[in-house]
């Protein structure tokens, strides 16, 4: 792909506290295996940080989060450090993100290097791999762009565990209604979103780790059902 090598800024959005250590741990790793130098983990918006409690939620968030219980909490912040990333300058672009419970294929690099766009598609998010087979070129086949790239069907999930941003996309994300992930589902109109279909996969996450949004949840969960 195009401008993307292992010297692109690559972000890894973690909680940085004794939950994440075993994720950290396991993206670090991987991360060196695939070649990656130019890497920040990034730290993670929690509800804690933001002050949810004392200051109420950010206007920047709407609709289910206004009247969703506060267990959702974890996933609402999550949302929040994603856009903190979309609305970099264009100059500081492209960059690729990871939730800290990814995986990454040893070789991402040699088997992203045979990916690109063809010069007349405007591409604003390149989703590194997905599990919901609905994006893939079997179910979506009027999405194929060429071998590997598949534009994103509408109203699809895919997943924000990893993905390449190439031009900022916060105005078109905002207000944040949802759950990032839905919301970008919602907006294939508006934003030029496509997902890398590669055998093998070139990142996947961790099933057997809670992802970032899920243990911020777990925790809020907690904190707000206590007996």
């Amino acid at each position: 792909m195009k401008n993307i090598n292992r010297d692109t800024r690559a972000v890894v959005i973690s909680t940085r506290d004794d939950r994440a250590r075993e994720r950290l741990r396991r993206i670090e790793t991987h991360l060196a295996l695939a070649g990656f130098r130019n890497v920040e983990v990034m730290q993670a918006r929690t509800p804690e940080r933001d002050h949810f409690q004392e200051h109420g939620l950010p206007d920047v968030l709407q609709g289910r989060w206004r009247t969703d219980l506060r267990h959702m909490w974890g996933s609402a912040a999550c949302g929040l450090s994603h856009l903190d990333l979309m609305k970099l300058d264009a100059s500081q672009l492209p960059i690729i993100v990871f939730e800290d419970d990814a995986t990454i294929h040893p070789q991402f690099f040699r088997y992203l290097a045979a990916i690109d766009f063809p010069e007349d598609v405007a591409w604003d998010i390149c989703h590194l791999s997905y599990h919901n087979e609905n994006l893939g070129s079997a179910k979506h086949p009027s999405g194929v762009l060429n071998r590997h790239l598949v534009r994103c069907a509408p109203d699809e999930t895919p997943s924000t565990y990893s993905y390449i941003l190439n031009q900022p996309v916060f105005d078109r994300m905002t207000p944040l209604t949802e759950d990032i992930d839905f919301q970008l589902a919602r907006e294939t109109e508006r934003i030029h979103s496509f997902v890398i279909e590669h055998t093998p996969p070139l990142t996947m996450p961790d099933f057997n780790l809670p992802s970032v949004r899920n243990d911020l949840d777990d925790l809020y969960w907690q904190e707000n059902n206590r007996s």
